[in-house]
C-alpha cells in the first residue's frame, strides 16, 4: 500500500506526506487496522494544465537584495523596525556572475528592499544599469527622489511599483510625487501608483483616482497586509470595502484577489515550492538563495520545485503551480516589457468558457485557491474549513 501511495504522489508531482500521515511499523501478521489519516488528492486543474501546456516562454524571476535606510516612516509599514538598516555594499561583479548561472528564455528582475528605499542607495544607478542588461526590472519605491538622480537614459523595460504613502500626501509632497511620476512615464517607464488600502485610508481612494487620471499617472489600489483594530488583513475587508477598492476577480485580477484567501496561512513547510527554481534570490554579496527566508546558499539554480523548509513565508505565492509570474497576463506583460513578440492568447478566454468557467479570471481564481487549500490540507497546515466531500476525493492510508 505504501509503495502504491508513493507512486501516486510521484505521479501527482508531490513530495511524501508529513510523518503524522505516514503508516507506522507493525507486525505483518497483525490484523489490518482502521484508516488513521486521509491523503487528499489534488483537485482537477484543467485551466492551469492548459496554461502550462501553452506557456510561450520559460520565465525566471530573480529577486536581488538591496539594503539601506528608508527616508519615510509610514505608520502601517510591514517592515517597521527594519527600515533603518545601514547601507550594505553591493558586489556588482558577483551579482553578474550569479546571473550567468541562470538559464531561461526570459529573466525578470525584482528588487527586495527590506524596509529601505532603493533609489537613495549610493550604488543604485550602477546596480540598475547592470540588472537591465539581463531583462526587465521591477522595484518598489516611494517615488520621493527625482528620477534624474538614479535613471540614465530611457525608462523602457522598467516597472516602478510606487506606493503613495502618507508622507507624500501633503500638498507639496503630492505635487512632487506626481511630477516625478509623470517624468518617468514620459521617459518610457511603466509607472504604477499602488495605494495601500489601510482601513483608515479608504475614504481617499475616489479623490486620488480622479486626480491621478487628470495627470495621466496610472493609479491602483493594493491590499494592506497586517492587523488593524485586532483584525487581520487582507482577509477582513468587508464586501463594501472590496467593491470600493476594486478587489473583485474581474477588476483586480484573479491573482490579487486570491491573495486575500491565501494570505491566511504562511506556514508552507514541506510544500513543493518554485523558490530557487523559477524564482531565485540573490544577496547583495552575490550569494544565491532559494528565497529571503531560506538563508542557506545554493550552488546553482534548482532544476525543479523543492519542498519549502521555513516555518513562516513572506515571499508571496511561489508554491508549485501557484507562481503567478507564469500566468497568461503576467507572462504577456513581461514579454512585452522585454521587447519580445507578443504570444497568442486567444485560447485563454475560449478555453475557460469551454471548461464551464465564467471567465479566465474566474478559472484562475477557483483553481489557484483550490490547489492552495489542497496543499494546506495535505501537508497539515490547514486553518480553513473542510471542503465539501464532492470537491475532494480521499485515499485511505492504512496502518
Amino acid at each position: 500500500m505504501r509503495k502504491f501511495l508513493q507512486q501516486l504522489m510521484k505521479a501527482a508531482g508531490l513530495t511524501p506526506p508529513p510523518a503524522a500521515m505516514s503508516a507506522p511499523t507493525h507486525d505483518a501478521d497483525a490484523p489490518m487496522a482502521e484508516p488513521v489519516a486521509l491523503l487528499h488528492v489534488a483537485p482537477p486543474t484543467p485551466f492551469l494544465d492548459a496554461v502550462e501546456a501553452n506557456a510561450p516562454a520559460s520565465i525566471c524571476e530573480v529577486v536581488v537584495e538591496v539594503r539601506n535606510p528608508c527616508n519615510f516612516r509610514c505608520f502601517y509599514c510591514v517592515a517597521a523596525g527594519h527600515n533603518n538598516t545601514p547601507v550594505e555594499k553591493i558586489d556588482l561583479d558577483k551579482i553578474r556572475a550569479a546571473y550567468e548561472t541562470i538559464s531561461a528564455d526570459l529573466v525578470v528582475t525584482s528588487l527586495e528592499c527590506g524596509g529601505g528605499e532603493p533609489t537613495v542607495h549610493p550604488k543604485f544607478p550602477e546596480l540598475l544599469a547592470l540588472l537591465r542588461e539581463f531583462g526587465p526590472v521591477s522595484f518598489p519605491s516611494n517615488n520621493s527622489q527625482n528620477p534624474k538622480r538614479w535613471m540614465k537614459g530611457s525608462g523602457k523595460g522598467l516597472l516602478i511599483r510606487s506606493s503613495l504613502h502618507p508622507e507624500s500626501e501633503t500638498e507639496k509632497g503630492l505635487e512632487r510625487y506626481l511630477d516625478n511620476a509623470k517624468q518617468l512615464v514620459d521617459q518610457g517607464a511603466f509607472f504604477l501608483c499602488q495605494f495601500i488600502a489601510h482601513p483608515s485610508r479608504l475614504d481617499d481612494i475616489k479623490r486620488y483616482q480622479e486626480l491621478f487620471a487628470e495627470r495621466g499617472v496610472p493609479f491602483s489600489v493594493t491590499n494592506f497586509i497586517g492587523e488593524h483594530d485586532g483584525k487581520p488583513y487582507p482577509h477582513s475587508y468587508t464586501q463594501a470595502e472590496k467593491e470600493l477598492c476594486g478587489f473583485s476577480v474581474e477588476t483586480a485580477g484573479a491573482e490579487r484577489t486570491a491573495e486575500q484567501h491565501m494570505h491566511r496561512n504562511r506556514n508552507f513547510q514541506r510544500v513543493p515550492c518554485d523558490a530557487g527554481f523559477r524564482s531565485i534570490h540573490i544577496r547583495s554579496d552575490g550569494a544565491l538563495l532559494r528565497c529571503l527566508y531560506d538563508q542557506i546558499p545554493i550552488a546553482a539554480p534548482l532544476s525543479q520545485a523543492e519542498p519549502c523548509s521555513v516555518e513562516h513565508c513572506g515571499c508571496g505565492m511561489l508554491l508549485k503551480r501557484l507562481n503567478t509570474i507564469t500566468m497568461p497576463n503576467a507572462s504577456t506583460f513581461w514579454m512585452g516589457m522585454a521587447g519580445m513578440e507578443a504570444p497568442d492568447t486567444a485560447w485563454v478566454p475560449r478555453t475557460a468558457e469551454e471548461l464551464g468557467y465564467a471567465s479566465a479570471q474566474d478559472a484562475l481564481f477557483q483553481e489557484l485557491t483550490g490547489l492552495y487549500d489542497h496543499y494546506m490540507k495535505l501537508y497539515g497546515h490547514s486553518v480553513l474549513a473542510e471542503v465539501e466531500p464532492a470537491q475532494t476525493e480521499a485515499v485511505a492510508v492504512l496502518a
